[in-house]
């Protein structure tokens, strides 16, 4: 040090240039800076640091640090100022309180101020703002958790092999696919073992390579090699999916995803599953920020040791460099036009450009290794004592992560606002005090016949008059408990709401407490049911119509027919004359078939309530064979069974549909010599039994009208038939004995598909 002119031999400054310097390289920086004496009181804060806080720097300077911090923030801080007296420089996160009494999220980088004799007098620290990062931050646990749902929640199974091809994780879908009950069966089980999964397939997987398939996956082979217990048998068809997943660091096989879906059974969807977004780095643990200084040319006259860290240069290679050369083209010109509108506004104003003055612009510079980093630059002019522009002062901050948080969080906006705003299903958020309706997607708007600007303008007492007086305190019950904390119940609210045309909606809704612009609110969903619920009394009205016919039918007209029948029998002893015997006859037959017809339409009435559950068709085909052998001597049976321990889903109306064919191939042949003929042979994934006879046949223009209720061709039996095979999902079909020849009787089919469960009630 020349202690004649007070400059430093180093850098050939005066100590009141270089306190010039520093203090303006402090003043200029894009984060807080302050010192505090041994007594916690600010002795200094830079005008960042004031502006976090919504302070001026006077307003701070003279305080205690904890008149800025509520009592959690003070006990923190009081720990590290211990560290900090043992001589130790920490990191680490307060929320300080605003002038206004609002938050502000920091990191905070202290080290301690030490006297000539290395005792603590204090200290000084940078104060970063995280508040965007924490943001980001949080939108991204959002997203990861809505990652975790869809895997859980898919219908598409999802299976997750190491390198090796090891089971790591499976979804319940693919879990159920199996037939397991729980993941840890399951573990272990290696995609290179299964006998199902062709060759070929295994080997491009081994190469690495992505393979798409259909196969037939065979349960009992998989059981033959023991690779895991399953509660499903024989066949399915599955396609699948497996894509090999790569670490893009160093480009490694990390494992495989596989993505099945069962065929067989008509309940695949497909899925699009996308990468999970990585979750961006906090604060590095020191400040990243690299602080410059240039001439008015550009050229680096300073430049801090950060500057390794964001572009590979140590800031000895770049000192005496231009920053054009580590600008990409682009930004070359924005820096160059920025630095002229800057001088160009000195000429024409005296007012010295500051920091605040003077906005950021965004550029993109060249790494050593040839990439290229976003920055967002802030700057100031460097002026001589009369205050004329001698150089730029800067400070450089990486935003790659900010930006791709930022693209992030518009994409993710965007995509789940066009999905409410798309949605059938009425969504809307309500604050609870004063009730108001704080948002509301266009279908919860249409279901009042209002706009969505119309629904946000209600008032509280122009919303109690849309709801019905009847459900008003119900709703209100039901949503109090819900902002209370309650959890959304599986049932819906219904209540009724007036529409604009004074008509009024059923609405079901399920609620949930949310937070809404920062403050607690409810999102309901809500499903117009009006339609279906008019539906539903009109059906009703029907069922009880059709009940009351029946009852009609079974008890008073079976009655009136009983007195018929016994009459007629009266009156048949007293007649002599065979003709008149022969007519009364006929009465009889006639009665007894609407009797019977009465109770085939009786028996089926419970039809749809009854359950289904697995019986032997092959043996319920030969009961009813026999019984009609045993019925009707006057008609010879042919029986063939082809298939042993058939197995159907079905109920105890089984035997009527057997019954009913059967009966139809026998009464409706007129000739002497009755035939019929009774197959039962496995087709595809079910079984199905033929029925036909030798009678007269039936017409083509009668068989596509045969089992048309609104016609009636086919009868009672028939129809019965039909309503009976529906339920068990088969389906019923008549065609020729003999093809091309209809004059030689008729043939119904009945396909049902086989039972998926195993156990067996014959």
């Amino acid at each position: 040090m020349d202690e004649k002119t007070g400059s430093s031999p180093e850098n050939g400054l005066t100590h009141q240039e270089e306190a010039y310097r520093y203090r303006a390289l402090v003043e200029s920086m894009n984060d807080g800076f302050g010192i505090i004496n041994d007594e916690g009181i600010f002795t200094y804060v830079n005008p960042r640091f004031a502006e976090m806080l919504e302070y001026s720097a006077n307003q701070m300077i003279g305080k205690a640090i904890t008149d800025f911090l509520d009592e959690n923030n003070r006990k923190t801080l009081r720990q590290v100022i211990r560290q900090r007296a043992k001589g130790q420089a920490t990191q680490y996160e307060l929320d300080w309180t605003k002038c206004s009494g609002g938050t502000i999220s920091t990191i905070v980088s202290g080290a301690p101020l030490l006297d000539e004799n290395g005792k603590h007098k204090g200290s000084f620290a940078v104060i970063t703002d995280i508040t965007e990062l924490k943001r980001s931050r949080d939108a991204l646990e959002e997203n990861a958790e809505l990652m975790r749902r869809i895997f859980e929640e898919s219908q598409v199974g999802i299976e997750f092999f190491d390198s090796e091809g090891i089971l790591t994780k499976a979804n319940l879908a693919a879990l159920e696919m199996a037939g397991i009950a729980s993941l840890q069966e399951l573990l272990g089980f290696s995609l290179f073992d299964d006998p199902n999964i062709p060759a070929e397939i295994k080997t491009k997987l081994i190469r690495g390579e992505p393979v798409k398939y259909e196969v037939v996956f065979d349960f009992d082979k998989v059981k033959e090699k023991g690779l895991y217990k399953t509660s499903r048998s024989g066949t399915i068809i599955l396609d699948a999916s497996v894509i090999p997943l790569w670490s893009k660091n160093n480009g490694r096989l990390k494992g495989y995803l596989s993505q099945i879906t069962e065929k067989t059974e008509h309940r695949a969807t497909e899925a699009a599953l996308q990468d999970s977004e990585k979750r961006y780095q906090l604060l590095a643990e020191n400040v990243t920020d690299v602080i410059f200084t240039t001439d008015l040319e550009l050229n680096l006259t300073y430049v801090s040791t950060s500057v390794k860290l964001l572009t590979g240069h140590t800031a000895d290679e770049l000192i005496g460099k231009s920053m054009i050369e580590l600008m990409t083209p682009d930004s070359v010109w924005t820096a160059i036009q920025a630095m002229s509108e800057a001088l160009e506004a000195e000429k024409m104003s005296d007012q010295t450009l500051t920091r605040g003055d003077s906005p950021p612009i965004e550029l993109r510079l060249k790494h050593i290794n040839g990439s290229t980093i976003q920055v967002e630059t802030t700057r100031t002019f460097l002026r001589d004592e009369s205050g004329k522009p001698t150089g730029v002062l800067g400070v450089v901050r990486n935003i790659e992560e900010r930006k791709r948080a930022e693209q992030a969080l518009i994409a993710s906006e965007l995509k789940y606002r066009t999905l409410v705003e798309q949605s059938f299903q009425g969504i809307a958020i309500i604050q609870a005090l004063p009730l108001a309706v704080k948002f509301a997607n266009p279908a919860f708007a249409g279901f009042l016949g209002l706009t969505v600007e119309e629904v946000l303008a209600l008032t509280p007492g122009e919303i109690q008059k849309m709801i019905h007086p009847e459900d008003w305190s119900i709703l209100m019950d039901r949503l109090q408990k819900l902002m209370a904390g309650e959890p959304p119940a599986s049932i819906p609210i219904v209540m009724r709401a007036s529409h604009k045309d004074g008509s009024t909606q059923f609405l079901e809704m399920f609620g949930r407490r949310v937070e809404f612009e920062g403050v607690p609110a409810l999102q309901l969903v809500a499903m117009n049911v009006t339609t279906r619920n008019i539906a539903e009394k009109h059906i009703q009205t029907q069922k009880e119509r059709a009940s009351m016919y029946l009852d009609l039918m079974s008890h008073d007209f079976r009655n009136q027919l009983q007195i018929i029948l016994g009459s007629s029998m009266v009156m048949e002893a007293r007649l002599e004359d065979s003709n008149d015997r022969r007519l009364l006859g006929q009465i009889v037959s006639a009665v007894e078939r609407c009797q019977s017809m009465i109770s085939k339409v009786k028996i089926t009435e419970p039809l749809m309530s009854v359950p289904l559950y697995p019986r032997r068709l092959d043996s319920t085909v030969e009961d009813v064979v026999e019984s009609h052998r045993t019925q009707n001597r006057d008609a010879e049976i042919e029986m063939s069974i082809r298939n042993r321990n058939a197995s159907v889903d079905a109920d105890e109306f089984l035997e009527q549909l057997l019954t009913n064919l059967i009966e139809n191939a026998i009464e409706h042949n007129p000739k002497a010599e009755k035939k019929v003929w009774v197959k039962l042979f496995r087709n595809g994934e079910g079984y199905e039994v033929c029925i036909s006879d030798n009678g007269d046949g039936i017409s083509e223009s009668l068989k596509s009208a045969i089992f048309d209720v609104s016609r009636r061709y086919g009868g009672v039996g028939l129809l019965q038939s039909k309503q009976i095979c529906d339920k068990y999902g088969g389906r019923i079909e008549v065609r020729d004995r003999v093809q091309g020849h209809p004059y030689e009787g008729a043939e119904f089919s009945v396909w049902l598909p086989r039972t998926k469960k195993p156990e067996i009630v014959s």
